[in-house]
């Protein structure tokens, strides 16, 4: 299953669109407080979420996530590129960083097959 975390409903729901036709279960979410909480996310594959995002920045979220789910692979988006943003990502090897907009084959790329 991937989680999708972004608070932008246009690209969340066409992302969830797109990797719902190539496959992928999908649940979409549009801010940290409505996830569930983590440790009842179950059969996971991927995180995908945004880093600016209200209530909580996904940095923040993608830690929490991480101590739950440490063997899951977490992508991060953001148009918000920042060298401290960077530094924070080079600290944890479990996040990769890309900027948005993105392209969805090369997102595609970054994620395991779907089962």
């Amino acid at each position: 299953m991937v989680v999708l975390l972004d608070d932008d409903d246009d690209f969340r729901s066409a992302l969830a669109a797109n990797l719902a036709e190539d496959g992928y279960q999908v649940t979409h979410f549009a801010r940290p407080i409505d996830v569930p909480a983590l440790g009842s996310l179950e059969r996971l594959a991927v995180l995908i979420l945004d880093y600016n995002m209200d209530g909580e920045d996904g940095l923040s979220f993608a830690d929490r996530f991480h101590l739950t789910h440490p063997r899951v692979p977490v992508v991060m988006l953001t148009a918000y590129w920042s060298t401290h943003l960077e530094a924070e990502i080079a600290r944890r090897d479990f996040i990769i960083l890309r900027r948005k907009p993105i392209d969805y084959d090369e997102l595609a790329r970054l994620l395991p097959v779907p089962s």
